[in-house]
Formats: C-alpha cells, sequence, structure tokens
C-alpha cells in the first residue's frame, strides 16, 4: 500500500486494467512499452527490453519519488540519457572479454621471405647471393583477463589478448663466386605467409556453466546500475 505517492506497479498494471486475466509477466510487457516511450543510448538494441523489463521488476512495488508520473518518468528519462553511456561501456566490456560460448583461441602466423640474385658475366665468373628470413609466432588465449599492446610481425595491428605467446625468428644468408659459361642476371624474391586460426572451448567447464557465469557477471553490472537508480525512489519500503 502507498504512503506517500504511487507505487511503480500501479502504474504498470492501469494498462491491463481491463485483462484481469493476464499473467504479470504479461502485464509487465504491456506496462513496459509505455513507460519506456522515449529513446536512450543501449549498448545493444537487443537488450533493451530485458533491461526494462528487470527495471520494473526491481523497482515494482517501490514508490516513485515524484508527485506525478509525468515527472517521474521525466526524472527516469534524464537518468538514463546521462548515466547509460557510462553501463554501456561496462556492458561492452564484458562482450569484449567473455564469449559465454569460448574459452580458448589459438592463432599461428608464419612468414617466409626469399630474396636471391645471380649474377653471371661474359668472362666466366659469376656470383651469387641469397637471404632466407623467417618468422613464426603462436599465441594462446584462455579467458585472458589482461591487455597487451604487441604489434604484429608487419607492424600492422595490435594483439590486445593472450596467455602465452611463442616466436621463432630465423634469418640466412649467404653468396658465393665461381666459373660460369653463361651471361644472366636472375632476382628471385619470393614470400610465403600463413596463419591458422583456432576458437573453442577447453577442459571440463561446461557451456551451461559458461553460459551461467556470462549471465551473472552482466546482472552484476545491473545491480549497480539498479544502486544507483535509488533516488528515483522514495527511500522507504
Amino acid at each position: 500500500m502507498s504512503e506517500y505517492t504511487i507505487q511503480l506497479r500501479n502504474y504498470i498494471e492501469n494498462f491491463s486494467y481491463d485483462q484481469p486475466f493476464l499473467s504479470n509477466r504479461d502485464k509487465i510487457e504491456l506496462g513496459r512499452t509505455k513507460l519506456f516511450d522515449f529513446d536512450y543510448p543501449i549498448f545493444d538494441v537487443n537488450y533493451k527490453k530485458i533491461l526494462e523489463t528487470h527495471i520494473i521488476r526491481n523497482f515494482y512495488m517501490r514508490e516513485i519519488g515524484q508527485e506525478t508520473m509525468g515527472l517521474f518518468k521525466f526524472q527516469l528519462e534524464t537518468w538514463l540519457l546521462i548515466n547509460m553511456p557510462y553501463y554501456n561501456k561496462l556492458f561492452e566490456s564484458e562482450l569484449i572479454k567473455f564469449d559465454p560460448l569460448v574459452n580458448s583461441k589459438s592463432e599461428a602466423t608464419h612468414t617466409k621471405k626469399i630474396d636471391r640474385n645471380i649474377d653471371s658475366k661474359s668472362d666466366n665468373s659469376s656470383n651469387s647471393s641469397s637471404s632466407d628470413n623467417n618468422f613464426t609466432r603462436v599465441i594462446d588465449s584462455d579467458n585472458p583477463d589482461s591487455r597487451l599492446s604487441l604489434t604484429s610481425n608487419d607492424g600492422q595491428g595490435v594483439i590486445e589478448y593472450a596467455s602465452n605467446i611463442q616466436e621463432d625468428s630465423e634469418n640466412n644468408s649467404s653468396s658465393s663466386n665461381g666459373s660460369s659459361n653463361t651471361t644472366a642476371n636472375t632476382d628471385l624474391n619470393e614470400t610465403e605467409d600463413y596463419v591458422q586460426s583456432r576458437v573453442g572451448k577447453i577442459g571440463v567447464q561446461s557451456y551451461s556453466k559458461m553460459l551461467m557465469e556470462y549471465r551473472e557477471s552482466m546482472l552484476r553490472i545491473e545491480q549497480k546500475m539498479f544502486n544507483e537508480m535509488q533516488q528515483l525512489f522514495m527511500l522507504v519500503y
């Protein structure tokens, strides 16, 4: 029973007053579209309905902190416009570091470059030189929690997450002089690039447990958000 203003549920249920046989879930969904009839920044439009439903359920029995619903909706919209950019970053950070269906990533990169020059002159002398450069990197990532700033072999891009990195670099060069009966000048340049990627799940942790941990991480952010939204409601229970 309300003491000062009205409970949030009174507003929500008002839109299904003539449909008494609706379930609470359906009543909340009908009232949700009326309460959140404004735009605000959201990190994923598919999460909008989930977040709004959780807000309603969390404060369902609470009295609004303004004299009228019009003022309450104005304060609610203002709060979301100001604070959601910050919470969007928190939600996005969870999405970046935690794919609920993948806990292992591996990438192997191999680059091989061969430069060779053969110079044969008419005086039956010949010179040849060659260089062979090999670079191999293997990166394993098992649910990393910290970021790196490791550039790729060609200096482009940044590798941010890894739990194990193995690199092997090999440089070979040679030259020779000898006799020849031909006259020719030959340049040979070869480059070989090879990239192999693997993503999946390792260990005994089940997919259901990984999904549960992912959902719990999102709910923790929501709870932090709800704690700050207390200011929109009367501090009575």
